[in-house]
C-alpha cells in the first residue's frame, strides 16, 4: 500500500548529525584572520621593494653623475687647474620637481686628484676619485655611494 504524496514522511538524519549547510561564523572569523595575516605580509613585502626600486633608482642616477664628472675630466688638458692635486665637494641636483613627477634629488659629489708617484715619477701620472652619494630621505634604503676611480698619465714623453 503506497501512501499519498501528501502524507509522505521526509528522512531527516540520524540522531547527532545535521546537514552541513555552509560556513558557520567562527570558520568565517578564522578564514578572515588567516586572510589578513597574508595580505599584511603581502603589503610589508610592497612597501620594501618599493623603496629597494627608489634606492636603486638612486644609484643608477648617481652612477649617470659620476660617469659624466669623469668624462669632463677626461676631456680637460693635463695641466688644467680642475686636475691639480686636492679635494673639491659639490652637491648636484637631478629629477624634476614638476608636479606629478616629484623625482628631484640631490647628490653630492667628491672628486680627489693625487699625484700618483708609485709607479711613475712626479707630476706624470695623477689617480682621479670621484665618489657620488645620494643625500638621505626618510622612507628609502640608502644604496650608498658610487665610486669611480681613473688614472690619467700626462701626454709629455719622458726618458726611457
Amino acid at each position: 500500500m503506497t501512501r499519498p504524496s501528501s502524507q509522505r514522511q521526509t528522512r531527516r538524519p540520524a540522531h547527532g548529525r545535521r546537514a552541513e549547510a555552509g560556513f558557520t561564523i567562527l570558520e568565517t572569523v578564522i578564514a578572515l584572520c588567516i586572510a589578513l595575516v597574508v595580505g599584511f605580509g603581502a603589503i610589508g613585502l610592497f612597501l620594501f621593494s618599493a623603496s629597494f626600486n627608489a634606492g636603486a633608482s638612486d644609484r643608477a642616477r648617481a652612477l649617470s653623475i659620476a660617469q659624466e664628472t669623469m668624462e669632463e675630466l677626461r676631456a680637460r688638458p693635463y695641466a688644467d687647474a680642475a686636475l691639480a692635486a686636492g679635494t673639491t665637494t659639490t652637491p648636484v641636483e637631478r629629477g624634476s620637481d614638476d608636479e606629478g613627477e616629484a623625482d628631484l634629488r640631490t647628490f653630492t659629489v667628491t672628486k680627489v686628484v693625487e699625484n700618483d708617484t708609485t709607479t711613475t715619477p712626479t707630476n706624470m701620472q695623477k689617480k682621479i676619485t670621484v665618489t657620488v652619494t645620494p643625500t638621505a630621505v626618510d622612507g628609502r634604503l640608502s644604496p650608498g655611494g658610487v665610486t669611480l676611480v681613473m688614472l690619467r698619465a700626462s701626454d709629455i714623453v719622458g726618458d726611457n
